[in-house]
């Protein structure tokens, strides 16, 4: 099929978009539409790290995003032709513990409330950027989707028990009620702030660090189902 001149647009619209120097978001489209090699490559060359839940969300990225569109949506940190790192969304539902649920307004007989589920979120291991911008960039994202439709909270299905652990400490992620065993974990969109990476604030506006001598790579933030 010949791509139509406004599929081509896009298609060009992104490929600025990963030209440019300065770091910007963009949506991944479907696997249907015209996608531009710049962006193809880009895909194929994001690594997460050397850990199992960081080469499952760069394998994730390069293999099944572009598919996985009609089910989760990708946004994509991109700059000088890499994405620096990403995150997915898709609509859900949590079950609380009851004294969480006040918080919500719901009532004893509703333990489940509507959520946006982080199907997946990772920075490149080379990347100068703070894990929690692309943390905060989702919560913005679903308190857009929220004056449209309820969405009380951001939850995680953590990949392991290490990042588990990582999301409860380093971000306040709380722990789900439901079945034993590996929880979804929540925070709820009013979080206004998250600690930095390396903690101390050394970030521009757009949350991307600024160079410091001896500093150390930003932990890897993979979160997959």
């Amino acid at each position: 099929m010949v791509p139509t001149i406004e599929a081509l647009g896009r298609a060009e619209a992104l490929s600025t978009a990963l030209r440019d120097p300065a770091p910007s978001w963009i949506t991944l489209p479907p696997a249907s539409a015209e996608i531009p090699d710049t962006l193809r490559t880009a895909l194929g060359s994001f690594d997460a790290g050397t850990r199992p839940a960081g080469q499952a969300a760069s394998a994730w990225l390069r293999d099944q995003a572009l598919r996985a569109h009609p089910i989760s949506r990708t946004r994509l940190l991109v700059a000088e032709g890499k994405i620096m790192g990403y995150y997915s969304l898709a609509s859900a539902q949590v079950e609380l513990r009851q004294s969480h649920r006040r918080q919500f307004a719901a009532g004893d007989g509703v333990p489940m409330v509507p959520a946006a589920l982080v199907t997946w979120i990772a920075k490149d291991c080379r990347a100068d950027v703070e894990g929690k911008h692309l943390l905060m960039h989702a919560v913005a994202t679903a308190r857009r989707v929220d004056a449209l439709q309820a969405t009380s909270v951001l939850v995680v299905d953590p990949y392991d028990d290490d990042t588990a652990q990582m999301w409860r400490d380093r971000f306040g992620f709380r722990p789900s009620a439901g079945q034993a065993g590996p929880r979804r974990l929540w925070l709820p969109l009013s979080v206004e702030s998250l600690p930095s990476d390396s903690g101390r604030d050394d970030r521009d506006r757009r949350g991307i660090r600024r160079p410091r001598r001896g500093r150390s790579a930003p932990a890897n933030l993979s979160g997959p189902q």
